[in-house]
């Protein structure tokens, strides 16, 4: 059965509760962003102290003793930065999330890793921290009050607002705005122009995930030890940025 939390802490929590009242074997789980702002897991834990099979993926928690999937966060964070700084943008702006989601922080730090590594100082001004329950586009257009030649957005939908912005501004792109976004989807792919992205391979986390839980269920194995799988991103240059 597929769920959905809606990013909803109280949501992801009853429908946990309902899965595991002997309907299923295991979980697979993508912890909603409500769950990280409130630091509220004690419906993981509860699974743990039980022996739930559990798996979680691309969002993830430190204090939780479970097998997991994730993507090389940090890593996506510096390869793309890395890559702006290689073709001469000096001014990069990074489109993220509030501290508390875990994805957001960690391509944060691959950020500030490859500015640092450059010789660039970290600017606070150019790090917006988009909160999605306010106006997405008013706080990205602060992102270009600022002189910058480059945006990392932490997903496509940001991305392709930073896009917009820019067109609107008659920014050319990516002569004056090289951008890149992080998750290969549809909007990458078809937004005009196509936008540069991390690709995450979420097909690969999937797979992955889905085999340590059926392993989970099979072995039955209460005193096996956690074990952390991480899904190395590559950078895929579409129009938004330059080669």
């Amino acid at each position: 059965m597929v769920c959905f939390s809606n990013d909803k802490e109280k949501k992801e929590a009853e429908t946990i509760s309902v899965l595991t009242n002997g309907s299923v074997d295991g979980l697979l789980v993508s912890i909603a962003k409500e769950t990280f702002e409130k630091g509220e897991f004690t419906h993981f834990k509860n699974l743990i102290q039980n022996n739930v099979p559990l798996v979680l993926f691309d969002r993830t928690h430190h204090s939780l003793a479970c097998d997991k999937v994730t993507v090389g966060d940090v890593g996506a964070g510096y390869k793309a930065t890395k890559y702006l700084l290689n073709t001469g943008c000096k001014r990069i702006g990074i489109l993220t999330t509030p501290k508390h989601i875990n994805v957001g922080t960690e391509r944060l730090q691959g950020y500030e890793k490859a500015l640092l590594e450059f010789g660039h100082t970290i600017k606070e001004s150019y790090i917006i921290r988009v909160r999605e329950e306010a106006d997405i586009r008013t706080q990205i257009e602060k992102l270009f009050l600022q002189d910058i030649d480059a945006v990392f957005a932490v997903n496509e939908i940001y991305a392709a607002v930073a896009i917009r912005i820019a067109k609107e501004k008659n920014m050319q792109i990516p002569e004056e705005l090289s951008v890149i976004g992080f998750t290969d989807g549809l909007i990458s792919e078809y937004s005009s122009p196509s936008i540069s992205t991390v690709v995450q391979h979420g097909f690969t986390m999937g797979k992955q995930a889905a085999e340590m839980l059926i392993q989970q269920i099979e072995t039955n194995n209460p005193n096996k030890k956690p074990q952390t799988k991480v899904i190395s991103s590559d950078l895929k240059i579409r129009e938004s940025s330059k080669s």
